[in-house]
């Protein structure tokens, strides 16, 4: 049977009340966890790089993780996602094909406004085998030291895109745990938060599944008591199902 590790990478500039109640919640998952930081963290085997927050680093965070790993099939797991047990029931079904959890929720940080919308394919969704994570992520990095930048153009954040030439080919693909994982959007996030339809390019597209809730699927109500919902959270204790 192949093993499932989880990878843990932080700038560490998320808020330390969001911080901990992910890292806590993640720890719950009862999985082997590699995190990389840049200051010291008590989270499973816990390397230390130093680097400066910036993307080319967050992709060379990755790699650190990957290397260090020694698991068969990883999740990537980011610091402002809390995380559902059913995330990690899934097995991929090949081990060429990168994989993208669909069921997820976003929810704003200071108002706790929840919203869902179809084809939210995130990095902190995805889960693959890691010899083909590492090489993705060796390229990318090392397409930026050539290159001296980040071009989200030509490589994206996500793997399972033609990069560079082609020399990323393996194909991606998505599934959906039985309940959602819940991203925390704030001022911290590299892509802004955006909870209004009209500030979106593909609007007429995300209009039919696109939905605003006070509340989110077994982790309760979230709107107008953000850090109370936290403290449920990190005390163990949701409210509601729904």
């Amino acid at each position: 049977m192949r093993s499932k590790g989880i990878i843990y990478y932080t700038n560490n500039i998320l808020p330390e009340h969001i911080a901990l109640v992910c890292r806590k919640n993640l720890e719950r998952m009862d999985l082997p966890i590699t995190s990389v930081s840049r200051y010291p963290l008590n989270l499973g085997n816990n390397i230390v790089t130093g680097l400066n927050s910036s993307i080319p680093s967050m992709f060379e965070q990755i790699v650190i993780a990957l290397e260090n790993a020694e698991q068969d099939i990883i999740f990537h797991c980011e610091h402002d996602v809390l995380y559902h047990p059913s995330h990690f029931e899934f097995t991929p079904p090949k081990s060429d094909v990168y994989y993208f959890n669909l069921n997820v929720w976003a929810v704003d940080d200071t108002t706790g406004q929840a919203l869902y919308y179809d084809g939210m394919k995130m990095s902190s969704g995805l889960c693959a085998h890691r010899k083909i994570l590492l090489e993705h992520y060796r390229h990318k990095v090392e397409w930026i030291r050539e290159r001296g930048k980040f071009s989200q153009r030509i490589m994206g954040y996500e793997p399972g895109r033609k990069m560079s030439k082609g020399r990323d080919d393996y194909e991606w693909d998505t599934w959906r745990s039985e309940q959602p994982n819940l991203d925390i959007k704030g001022s911290h996030n590299i892509t802004r938060k955006r909870f209004c339809l009209d500030q979106y390019r593909s609007r007429r597209h995300l209009a039919k599944s696109w939905t605003l809730s006070n509340k989110v699927p077994h982790w309760g109500k979230t709107k107008d008591r953000f850090n109370d919902f936290l403290k449920d959270v990190h005390d163990n204790r949701l409210l509601s199902v729904l």
